[in-house]
């Protein structure tokens, strides 16, 4: 039984993707204030491919329907929030919570300028901006 089966299928379920050299554009932007103009979400788990999306914070599935009122409550005036995950394939992660996130904006009657997944998610970011120290962190796996 997958993960995600306790939880009701989100109803936002056309979600619009956002490329990596969109993002990649936006973060780089002077004019753009993370956290207030754009925020990325990481609902990754421990599946990490050793990089990160720079100022990204994570938030990971598997807990977050449980939590998406609270995540409402701290994104509120965020105006655009990117969910990414491994891949960001239809159905997978990034969809399921960008989908819980804005059934939970319209519950509230709250708008922004969007939610959005990651086209291709961390791989994709990772092959195009990985090794950019403007935009990616390097994560290292400890070894026990």
């Amino acid at each position: 039984m997958p993960w995600y089966s306790a939880f009701p299928d989100p109803k936002h379920t056309e979600l619009q993707g956002i490329s990596p050299d969109d993002l990649a554009a936006l973060l780089r932007d002077p004019a753009t204030q993370v956290a207030k103009d754009v925020l990325v979400v990481d609902v990754r788990r421990t599946d990490f491919e050793g990089v990160a999306i720079k100022g990204a914070i994570n938030l990971p599935a598997h807990s977050f329907y449980e939590t998406v009122d609270t995540a409402v409550e701290l994104l509120k005036n965020v105006k655009k929030v990117v969910f990414h995950c491994q891949a960001c394939l239809p159905g997978g992660r990034a969809y399921r919570a960008a989908g819980w996130y804005a059934d939970a904006l319209e519950k509230r009657g709250l708008t922004t300028d969007g939610v959005y997944y990651l086209e291709g998610g961390i791989k994709a970011w990772k092959e195009k901006y990985g090794e950019d120290e403007a935009l990616s962190v390097k994560l290292k796996v400890l070894e026990e």
